[in-house]
């Protein structure tokens, strides 16, 4: 479940992708023709820049989109609508939904709360290896859980099966 409520974070956009604009409503013509030159930039792309960017803006107030809370997890977490939407089905629904503004408090359930910070810093920093080291015995299942929740893409889905398949069934054999 989903609730937000508005805050008063003072809100700037990643300065690098001032130009990017990731809502499907251009306010002018001239964002309308930026719009659809940016469409044909592919996505791999610019998720390369944004992990480029990534460690500076992980967790930053300053610059955060949205202030995130997870059902049974202590602290907030300060996401940015970029990193999120464009690697997360479920952030992809929640941000494109109409109902989130800049400043806004999101607060969400996951299976495993306790296992969101290697996430979200693979959200920002794309590292399938430090994803990977993040993972155990203990948490492999519940990470996965996690990331089937988020529907997360391929590459993270493959992280954890890799663990599984080189880490448990490997020892099993």
């Amino acid at each position: 479940m989903t609730t937000t409520t508005t805050t008063t974070l003072a809100q700037e956009h990643i300065p690098e992708l001032k130009s990017i604009c990731l809502n499907s409503s251009p306010a002018n013509s001239s964002t309308s023709n930026l719009l659809s030159m940016i469409r044909e930039i592919p996505i791999t792309y610019v998720l390369e820049k944004l992990h480029e960017l990534g460690p500076q803006y992980l967790n930053d107030k300053s610059s955060a989109h949205a202030e995130l809370h997870i059902d049974g997890c202590p602290k907030p977490y300060y996401v940015h609508k970029e990193y999120l939407v464009l690697q997360s089905n479920f952030f992809n629904v929640i941000f494109n939904s109409g109902d989130i503004s800049n400043g806004d408090v999101i607060t969400i359930s996951l299976p495993a709360c306790e296992l969101f910070d290697p996430i979200l810093e693979y959200f920002y920093d794309g590292d399938a290896d430090k994803f990977y080291d993040s993972l155990n015995e203990g948490n492999c299942k519940r990470m996965w859980e996690n990331v089937e929740y988020l529907g997360m893409g391929a590459e993270a889905k493959a992280v954890c099966l890799a663990y599984f398949q080189n880490e448990i069934n490997g020892k099993h054999e």
